[in-house]
């Protein structure tokens, strides 16, 4: 990869590469995710670390098969035009010479759930059964990727890491994201707290993960557009390392 500037960010789609000469050579363009899966593999130490807690875990309703190698697996919801329905909004802008990816904005929403019963000797505020799942996986201005739990909580459960951008087909368009991590956010950890837990999980690994994505074609934006996409998101890199260094 032939890149004047490389920064590399802690999300599910995580790599901006940009090249100084892409005003003039390069034409990006937007593409909307419609379909794909999610595999993961969860972390045994830490269902050790749950069941110990209180949450032991039971199984998965599983929506899409998963990838080879992985246990659960979670489809990807396609776009609604009905407000009342989930449907995926995420979008990105992509580029293969010279390579570019940035993700735009919108949410992936998933399907499927992860299950537990629950001691109530340990966690008194849960009931006997618990779960997360229906997962909605979207991005702040600091390009950190999290996903919300929709189905229980409400809260944003799982902080997403990976150390690479999608691996993209443009010819069959689709993409495939190796080598991602979830991780308990704080906002879980507090949740299992007030509901009675005597440890905080913040930070531990709840999986390993896999992403499958088809997309479609939405436009290809004017070459101002796609410079102010560029700084804008360049601006958000930069506030998350000074961040991060702090």
């Amino acid at each position: 990869m032939n890149t004047k500037h490389l920064a590399t960010l802690l999300g599910l789609t995580s790599v901006i590469a940009f090249n100084t000469v892409l005003p003039v050579k390069a034409e990006p363009q937007v593409y909307l995710e419609v379909a794909g899966r999610e595999s993961l593999e969860l972390d045994p130490t830490t269902l050790a670390i749950l069941e110990n807690i209180g949450l032991r875990f039971t199984g998965s309703d599983n929506t899409a098969p998963p990838a080879p190698g992985f246990s659960i697996g979670a489809a990807l919801l396609p776009p609604s035009s009905n407000p009342n329905i989930r449907g995926t909004t995420f979008t990105f802008l992509y580029d293969d010479n010279p390579l570019l990816y940035v993700p735009l904005g919108g949410t992936e929403e998933f399907s499927g759930s992860v299950n537990f019963s629950v001691d109530t000797n340990k966690l008194s505020g849960l009931g006997t059964e618990f779960a997360i799942g229906n997962f909605s996986n979207a991005f702040d201005e600091t390009f950190s990727f999290f996903l919300t739990d929709t189905l229980t909580t409400n809260l944003p459960v799982l902080d997403v890491t990976s150390s690479g951008i999608p691996t993209v087909d443009l010819n069959t368009q689709t993409w495939v994201l190796e080598g991602l991590e979830l991780f308990f956010s704080q906002e879980f950890s507090d949740f299992l707290i007030n509901a009675g837990a005597t440890q905080s999980v913040a930070g531990l690994k709840f999986a390993d993960a896999r992403g499958n994505r088809s997309f479609v074609l939405v436009s290809t934006p004017e070459p101002g557009t796609t410079v102010a996409l560029l700084v804008s998101s360049l601006g958000a890199i930069a506030l998350k390392q000074k961040s991060n260094n702090q």
